[in-house]
């Protein structure tokens, strides 16, 4: 009896062990510690940086074909000491193969299990009938691109080996000799194989030990990148970077770690941090790479990066609706592993507010920290600290070659130069990539200016080979440049050309479009543009376009076409210059810092090129900094106009709008935006009056026929729309009336052709809903007074979002909403008067659903094939849900909190896909999932694991009482 409950309690014990292995499964595939590219050890027990994707595939890093007569004792051995220095696993024969092996077999299986293949061809190699054999099984696996071949042409002619002349047709001519005549015709052929390869020529150098180091560190970037090479050369130069910050993340995988990267400008910071953030993307359950803390920090305030950090680590649409202090972030991240890059940040001020302390995050957490200011992460506690060094020559001249030839090395013409070039700009990446882009398809008498150019420049040759870039751009493409360095950087392109376009016009009065411009820009690597078509302008080029601006007109600020610090905007606008003009064509001035701007009402007419004005504050400061006393009398011809704060009732009546293009003057004061006689305004594409507290009248848009962006939210005075303002606006896309909480209807028929979203989010005056364009792909109507969703809905073919949470008036959804089939976003969260579950297509994937009076899930939820995210937390007459619930394949987050009649834990596909099942508050005996958290936990093994073993347990101790 005994024995059968023991075998009983052993089979059950198995069958538990089985599922947890095959619940466990999906994990095992991916490393248990943080950074499993560090998987072996060199000789002399550094790390040796592998590529999870593809290092596994091969025994060995670099096969050795040599003869050895010839190379051994010399070039051969310190080759070999090179590689295994810098952690390349090498087989060469002689250190390789067993004793009692038979070669030949060993030999070809050593080929076949390596990556490259590096032949040393010297004077002898074609003597040795076991080299051509080699040769022969090196080139058909590199015919099947099982590997790549690298040749060393070690004292020998190039041409000679891919003709077979020289010592070479002598050792063939002894071949022929032989009666195997297809062996030695295969030997010919793999001979001139490699002859037309291109490969390293010694004879290019005048010591063998720069060739080594060259040839080796040019395998190590191709080794040890965890990240694929893009066309621009990106990560050149990473593996040396790599090999000293692996460490600094990888041990210990179950503690918070902070890793400072730090080197002056233009050195490479931004390009590591990303090269980190995606090599190891995957490892966390979340991750946020923020760039250019330093600027949007100051710009946007703490409480706005924080958001951003959280909707990244989250994956969260909404997260505008959350708590954003950092005692709020802290508890968020508290348990999560996550992967925070913090770029570019200058003052401590930022840490603190961003990465308080390593308790604000779960362990195996890694926050890496760019900075030009080694004293922000000593103030910050940062121990691990890595100095981002100059590039090496070699990876220098693969670099400069990218952006000079596009192609990895120097045309053979331009070898000497390149590298006088390369020396020059020691090290450098930003430098190299623009100088060498300038360079890119111009003859050798203009290389050879541009290298006397640089010679003579002398000290901090660098920074002033930005400048010798910068002269040799058209006029045209200097002031673009100056533009977007100065007063667009971050800017969305779309939106900068558009200005810019404006501000430019031939002899004959024709507007200059500047895309043509601005490309050239991002060609010759002045500009860059980001993923989502952001332009951006790097910190150092950022310096020299002040340089320029500012050069020999030190005490005369008026004279320059651009003004960003107060101390020079404020001496312009107090000093008294009588008749003399002034010059200036941008004005962008940030009023956060608290200073005061006094404007008197005729200053703007001692301004006839002003083009571009703004007077900005972050988002936390809504009172004026400015102030006109007597009012203003004047505007110029603007092709750009930002106000924030505007503390005047209106415009002044004396402003041309005809070449306006963008006009925000957010949480100003304004009661009407102009006065006086119609307005001019085909040019403009954005109109931006958000918190405009004391708007009380629409503004006239009926010429503003070329209209993108209109956003009048937090308008608590407008009442409502004049149907003629908006009947022209048929280019309107975005239009944005959140929380006009007086707003009480639309017009009829909104039927503009091109808009895509219209947030009345907070509009709770708002009763009927709105007739709008068939073109409508979000409509967000959270917080109105809506009792009915018209079946007219229907018509919204293109509809994708939808959110009426918060709408306490709104009855069941129309059962004609399944036929949007594009919709994947609908939100009914707290509409208590919604009690039938809403028929969807197959499309939905996000659907919010909690605090509704929902009774039951039909059987139909299984066909949601796309559905990722389903809340119906607190909706407490919510019974068990359907079996057809397994069907949800896609299905990663439910959250059935608070739902008390909820009895049966849900039938679920499985653990592959769900990230985290919130079950707390039901009525569910046996949970899988217990938490207290206000985040749905994780779906974790180990609580699985202890939930069988309790059973273990339970089934033991039944077994014994019933003895």
């Amino acid at each position: 009896m005994a024995l059968t409950f023991l075998w009983g309690v052993f089979s059950f014990i198995v069958f538990c062990l089985g599922l947890l292995r095959l619940l466990h499964s999906d994990r095992r595939k991916k490393p248990t510690h943080l950074l499993h590219h560090v998987t072996s050890t060199t000789a002399d027990g550094s790390p040796s940086l592998q590529s999870p994707s593809s290092r596994p595939l091969w025994k060995y890093d670099v096969f050795l074909s040599f003869r050895g007569t010839d190379v051994r004792k010399g070039f051969l051995s310190h080759l070999y000491k090179a590689l295994t220095d810098n952690g390349i696993h090498t087989f060469r024969d002689d250190a390789e193969l067993q004793r009692g092996n038979f070669i030949s077999p060993a030999l070809l299986g050593a080929i076949e299990q390596s990556r490259f293949a590096v032949v040393v061809l010297s004077e002898n190699y074609a003597t040795s009938r076991w080299c051509l054999q080699e040769l022969v099984h090196i080139t058909k696996c590199v015919e099947k691109k099982q590997m790549e071949l690298i040749p060393v042409f070690f004292g020998v002619d190039p041409s000679h080996v891919k003709r077979q002349s020289g010592n070479f047709a002598k050792a063939f001519a002894e071949h022929d000799k032989r009666p195997n005549k297809d062996a030695v015709e295969s030997w010919r052929k793999a001979m001139a194989t490699v002859g037309f390869i291109s490969g390293w020529d010694s004879r290019n150098w005048n010591e063998e030990s720069k060739l080594i180091e060259e040839l080796v560190q040019d395998l190590s970037d191709r080794i040890f990148s965890a990240v694929s090479t893009s066309d621009t050369g990106e990560w050149i130069g990473m593996s040396t970077h790599m090999r000293s910050i692996y460490p600094l993340m990888s041990k210990d995988p179950n503690d918070v770690r902070m890793v400072g990267i730090w080197g002056m400008g233009g050195i490479g910071k931004t390009t590591i941090a990303k090269y980190i953030y995606k090599g190891f993307l995957s490892e966390f359950y979340g991750a946020c790479l923020l760039e250019n803390v330093k600027k949007e920090f100051k710009r946007h305030g703490p409480s706005h990066l924080r958001e951003k950090i959280l909707s990244e680590i989250f994956r969260k649409k909404d997260m505008n609706t959350w708590n954003k202090d950092s005692d709020v972030m802290k508890q968020r991240l508290q348990g999560k592993k996550v992967l925070l890059v913090l770029d570019d940040v200058d003052d401590i001020q930022q840490l603190e507010e961003l990465a308080g302390s390593s308790d604000w995050f779960g362990p195996g957490s890694r926050i890496v920290i760019t900075t030009r200011d080694r004293r922000v992460l000593d103030q910050h506690d940062v121990e691990r600290i890595y100095e981002v060094k100059p590039l090496r020559t070699t990876q220098a001249l693969q670099l400069f070659s990218k952006h000079a030839f596009k192609q990895p090395r120097p045309s053979e013409d331009y070898r000497e130069l390149s590298l006088d070039v390369v020396e020059q700009l020691g090290g450098l990446p930003l430098a190299i990539q623009v100088v060498g882009g300038s360079l890119y398809r111009r003859e050798l008498k203009f290389w050879e200016d541009k290298l006397d150019l640089l010679r003579n420049n002398g000290d901090n040759s660098a920074f002033k080979a930005l400048k010798v870039s910068y002269e040799a751009l058209d006029e045209i493409e200097k002031k673009i440049f100056l533009y977007v360095a100065l007063c667009f950087n971050g800017v969305y392109m779309d939106r900068v050309r558009k200005v810019l376009d404006l501000c430019f016009v031939s002899s004959r009065r024709r507007v200059l479009p500047t895309r043509p411009s601005i490309v050239a820009l991002m060609e010759k690597c002045m500009i860059s543009l980001s993923k989502n078509k952001l332009l951006w302008v790097h910190d150092l080029l950022q310096d020299m376009a002040e340089e320029i601006i500012c050069e020999g007109k030190d005490e005369r600020p008026w004279k320059r076409l651009m003004l960003w610090d107060f101390e020079d905007i404020n001496h312009v606008f107090s000093t008294n210059m009588g008749d003399e003009a002034i010059d200036v064509e941008s004005i962008f001035l940030d009023m956060s810092e608290g200073n005061e701007l006094s404007i008197t009402p005729g200053i703007f007419k001692k301004m006839p090129n002003l083009k571009l004005l703004e007077f900005y504050t972050n988002s936390s400061v809504e009172e004026s900094r400015t102030r006109m006393l007597d009012g203003l009398e004047y505007l110029p011809t603007l092709r750009y106009l930002h106000w924030d704060a505007y503390h005047l009732k209106s415009l002044p009546p004396q402003f041309c709008t005809s070449f306006l293009v963008e006009l925000n003057l957010s949480h100003s004061s304004i009661q009407t935006v102009w006065s006086g006689s119609q307005q001019d305004l085909g040019n403009l594409r954005s109109l931006n009056l958000i918190s405009c507290k004391h708007l009380n009248e629409f503004p006239d848009l009926s010429k503003a026929t070329n209209l993108e962006s209109l956003k009048l939210s937090n308008c608590d005075n407008l009442v409502e729309i004049p149907d003629s303002s908006l009947r022209q606006l048929n280019k309107l896309v975005h239009f944005k009336l959140s929380n006009c909480k007086n707003l009480k209807s639309l017009p009829n028929n909104i039927n503009l052709k091109s808009l895509r979203s219209l947030h009345l989010n907070g509009c709770s005056s708002l009763e009927e809903f709105p007739f709008i364009s068939e073109t409508v792909e979000k409509l967000l109507l959270n917080e109105t007074s809506i009792q009915q969703v018209p079946p007219s809905i229907e018509r919204l073919t293109r509809l994708r979002d939808i959110h009426l949470s918060g709408c306490k008036r709104l009855m069941n959804l129309p059962e004609c909403i399944k036929n949007l089939k594009f919709l994947n976003d609908l939100g009914l969260a707290n509409c208590p008067n919604v009690i039938s579950f809403p028929e969807l297509g197959r499309s939905i994937r996000w659907l919010n659903l909690n605090k509704t009076g929902i009774q039951e899930v039909p059987l139909t939820i299984g066909d949601k094939s796309e559905l990722r995210y389903l809340n119906m937390s607190g909706c407490d007459k919510l019974m068990t849900l359907p079996p057809t619930v397994k069907k949800l394949g896609q299905l990663k987050y439910l959250n059935l909190r608070g739902c008390v009649n909820v009895t049966e834990s849900p039938n679920l596909a499985g653990g592959k896909t769900m990230k985290a099942l919130d079950l707390h508050g039901t009525s569910i005996t046996e949970k899988l999932v217990g938490s207290n958290s206000e985040e749905p936990p994780q779906c974790e093994v180990p609580v699985i694991r202890r939930f069988f073993m309790r059973n273990v347990r339970e089934h033991i101790k039944k077994r014994k009482s019933n003895r």
